[in-house]
């Protein structure tokens, strides 16, 4: 029994030491820039685009009706810090004088456009890559701001298209902050490079959140369990059972507590490393039908991107 409260701690731990970061820095962006306009114009000041890359001012130029243009997709656009993206825009243009593709964060301001060379074609596509500093959010509040993105298109003649509006949320915020939910893949709601994790039983339901992963343990958090898995290195297959509880220290384990200290342990089941993705499918008894050899046997599966 001492050995199942030190799997919980050690995972804990783990998951608190990459939290406590986590939490500082909520104290810091709760403050910060919250006002979509306001947001809308902190990135456009950041936007990170080609060197080739330039601006203009609507308020300076004429609309081009005969340019049509449209973005791929009407799903809400997740944005990250740190996180490099393509811009499709597709146009026609009964003239062929498309020269070049451009965005804006929000309703005002100057629009950023990017060269391409359409050969005259009456349509076709405009691609560039864009991205946002790593530490985009230090400024902004940390919520998923609701952002729209305007595109453009730009002629021969310095006239520009029509906007096209992309619904965009700027991810500063994660899948537990309430402006997050409903609003994009709960996957999307953290950054790059942080550890997410998911499992899913008859005993938990569906659970999500932030991980920590770290020496062959990883470990997920979650508003009411806590996905416990120690020993699986960073890499290959496993066979799961409960011999870890047994006595054997280095053995493979997995174990899902709830908030009220119930646990419950893997005691069959297969587990396997795809890159930084640890995905498992095992079966788990509460620890009192495992001592006693009683009781049901419930299905736990779920992946954990070691980010």
């Amino acid at each position: 029994m001492k050995r199942l409260k030190l799997l919980s701690l050690l995972v804990l731990t783990l998951f608190l030491n990459t939290a406590c970061d986590e939490e500082d820095e909520q104290t810091i962006l709760d403050f910060g820039i919250s006002d979509p306009q306001a947001v809308s114009e902190y990135m456009n000041a950041n936007l990170i685009l080609p060197s080739s890359a330039f601006t203009i001012n609507p308020d300076e130029v004429e609309i081009d009706n005969s340019v049509q243009i449209n973005s791929f997709g009407n799903d809400v656009v997740p944005i990250s810090g740190g996180q490099t993206m393509d811009n499709n825009i597709s146009f026609s243009a009964s003239n062929g004088n498309v020269d070049g593709v451009g965005m804006r964060f929000g309703t005002s301001g100057p629009i950023y456009f990017v060269p391409i060379n359409t050969n005259g074609s009456n349509s076709g596509v405009g691609s560039f890559q864009f991205s946002l500093p790593a530490e985009i959010c230090n400024n902004l509040s940390k919520i998923c701001h609701d952002i729209k993105c305007y595109e453009f298109a730009k002629t021969s003649a310095g006239n520009i298209s029509q906007a096209n509006i992309r619904d965009v949320a700027m991810l500063c915020g994660n899948c537990d902050e309430p402006s997050c939910q409903g609003f994009v893949d709960p996957s999307d709601c953290y950054p790059p490079g942080t550890a997410y994790g998911s499992f899913n039983s008859s005993i938990s339901g569906n659970q999500s959140g932030f991980a920590g992963c770290s020496g062959g343990t990883v470990g997920v958090v979650s508003d009411t369990w806590t996905l416990s898995i120690v020993n699986v290195g960073s890499s290959g297959s496993f066979s799961i059972d409960a011999d870890y509880y047994d006595g054997c220290s280095s053995c493979a384990a997995i174990q899902i507590t709830d908030d009220n200290g119930t646990a419950y342990i893997a005691v069959s089941g297969s587990a396997s490393w795809s890159g930084n993705t640890f995905s498992f499918n095992v079966s788990v008894k509460d620890i009192d039908s495992y001592v006693n050899n009683t009781g049901s046997s419930y299905n736990l599966n779920g992946s954990v991107s070691c980010n």
